[in-house]
């Protein structure tokens, strides 16, 4: 799983809820998000990635908050914070990261599964389970996303283990 990969801009309508929808349409016509052609944000986020790639969260974060703000609906880049305030040990915000790429997102169990990651870094083992669960479910139902399932499931049968006395 590369959470660096770039992913198709926005799933299918019928695929996001009305919310994600309006949220989406309201991203895409910020004035911010037409002030740089995609060519000049992927040069910056090269970079981004390139600080990823060493382990240079700090450095990349200040690069994937700037990306978020020019192209807000576009999920390699919200991917790339997210990412990043986790490596940071900011649970919490790299959760409503992670939660806004599910609502605009819908096909995202990648980002569902961060979620768990920081649910469980922050002691939250009932919230981990259930976000778990979700994962593992969908990957059975969607082959393509088997090793997503197969975490899931490893680290739902962690916190099980866990959970008994």
């Amino acid at each position: 799983m590369n959470p660096m990969e770039p992913i198709p801009m926005s799933p299918s309508p019928s695929q996001r809820s009305a919310f994600g929808d309006q949220l989406f349409d309201s991203l895409a016509a910020l004035p911010g998000s037409q002030r740089f052609t995609a060519d000049q944000l992927e040069v910056i986020y090269a970079l981004a990635y390139a600080h990823v790639t060493q382990r240079q969260y700090a450095q990349a974060l200040r690069m994937f908050a700037f990306l978020s703000l020019y192209g807000p609906t576009r999920k390699h880049y919200l991917a790339g914070l997210a990412l990043c305030l986790q490596m940071q040990a900011r649970y919490d915000e790299a959760i409503r990261i992670y939660s806004l790429i599910e609502t605009l997102f819908p096909v995202a169990p990648d980002a569902m599964l961060r979620v768990a990651e920081c649910q469980l870094a922050l002691a939250d083992a009932p919230a981990a389970r259930t976000s778990l669960q979700m994962v593992a479910d969908y990957a059975q139902a969607n082959a393509a996303d088997s090793a997503l399932g197969e975490r899931a499931r490893s680290l739902l049968a962690m916190t099980e283990k866990e959970a008994r006395p």
